[in-house]
């Protein structure tokens, strides 16, 4: 074991997170020098939007499986999760700013043969990087000698496990209707600034968005509910934030399905 007390599986994670980085503050300099647009946007927004994503994504499975029990950083259960959600992320950006470089999407492009094996090739690959989250999550929750505090340890639990199942089942509705919207899109609608999302019509990557970062702000919310109020008080605040995060992410997604957008724009 090296890094200062790490191991194999938060070394794997970390250096995952690590090359993400690189390549977001490499991607970030392009549209300055590449005026090209996929949809309306630079062709590098979604190559950018996903390694920032993904960072924060392997960041967090890292410093959860950091605090946990020595036999579960260990275990071969994680060192095997780590490598194939690695593998499969890194699998992701590839393809993603490969077709970027191409001017082509990523994304519900079924144009050739090639183009539905890879569609496929990273459907299965994101339920592995998100399913790494769910068994993260359970191992918190069954781990009673980690060192994260009790609030921490039922949000990160909660976090990613329900941010697990909410996000495939999102994802699984996107891409079965091979499209992030509901209904159809005006040329020229207005979209939120940075998220893309539509103003127009339904947008299924609202609900997607907070259903991904539950992930990260339900176990940062108990992190901070530990450290301001008693046991049995923060439990209970953390969940109910919990609670609240996922009646508004279901709320968002039923909103998408009914073809409204997330914000009402001026007419």
């Amino acid at each position: 074991m090296d890094w200062m007390g790490t191991t194999r599986t938060e070394q794997i994670w970390w250096t995952t997170t690590a090359l993400l980085v690189a390549l977001l503050a490499a991607t970030v300099a392009l549209p300055a020098f590449d005026r090209r647009l996929i949809d309306g946007a630079t062709v590098w927004a979604k190559p950018m939007k996903f390694e920032l994503s993904l960072a924060l994504h392997f960041a967090t499975l890292s410093l959860i499986a950091g605090a946990l029990d020595t036999g579960w950083r260990h275990g071969i259960l994680l060192q095997g999760v780590a490598w194939a959600s690695a593998a499969c992320a890194l699998f992701e950006i590839a393809y993603i700013v490969l077709q970027a470089a191409r001017q082509e999407p990523s994304h519900f492009n079924l144009s050739t043969p090639f183009h539905v094996a890879m569609y496929a090739a990273m459907a299965a690959g994101a339920v592995v990087i998100t399913a790494a989250a769910a068994i993260v999550g359970l191992a918190a929750l069954l781990d009673d000698a980690s060192r994260l505090g009790p609030a921490t340890r039922v949000g990160a639990a909660i976090g990613l496990i329900g941010g697990t199942v909410l996000t495939l089942v999102i994802a699984f509705r996107m891409g079965g209707a091979l499209s992030h919207h509901v209904g159809v899109e005006p040329a020229g609608a207005p979209r939120m600034p940075l998220t893309g999302c539509s103003l127009a019509v339904g947008d299924r990557r609202a609900p997607h968005f907070f259903a991904t970062h539950m992930m990260q702000a339900v176990p940062l919310a108990g992190l901070g509910l530990d450290r301001l109020l008693g046991k049995g008080p923060a439990v209970a605040a953390v969940l109910l934030v919990a609670a609240a995060w996922v009646v508004l992410t279901l709320a968002l997604f039923r909103q998408a399905n009914a073809g409204v957008p997330l914000m009402r724009w001026p007419s």
